[in-house]
């Protein structure tokens, strides 16, 4: 939902707001997602209430936030394509995809899986 002249945003499983993505990405559409996060950075709004509390504090989102989901996302994507390529999906691409640079992220640890999965379960058919 968007509100223009409050120049708001509400985004609700998308765009996870300091924190790591996690139980949202079982049925999650991650190219699909990727291009409605272009579409909303295109969009002219300041702040995004997203459906769960922002870390730290129940923090908003910024615009700043959802560019960081979408680069996390890409890299992901990319990642696990390398991996899926080099037919190591599923246990094996599970085991070695890292995403260092997001390891201060809230709930890295236990989202870590479920974006592996899901991304494992895109590139890892053949797309």
């Amino acid at each position: 939902m968007r509100l223009p002249k409050e120049k708001i945003l509400f985004v609700v499983d998308l765009i996870p707001v300091g924190t790591m993505p996690g139980r949202g990405m079982i049925d999650f559409y991650p190219l699909e997602a990727e291009e409605s996060m272009k579409r909303i950075l295109a969009m002219d709004w300041e702040r995004l209430i997203p459906g769960h509390p922002g870390q730290p504090n129940g923090r908003l989102g910024t615009r700043q936030d959802a560019e960081s989901v979408l680069a996390l996302y890409q890299e992901a994507s990319a990642e696990m394509k390398k991996l899926a390529q080099d037919g190591k999906c599923w246990d094996t691409a599970e085991k070695e995809f890292k995403l260092p640079k997001y390891e201060s992220l809230p709930g890295y640890a236990t989202g870590l899986p479920f974006v592996a999965r899901r991304y494992c379960g895109l590139w890892g058919r053949g797309t």
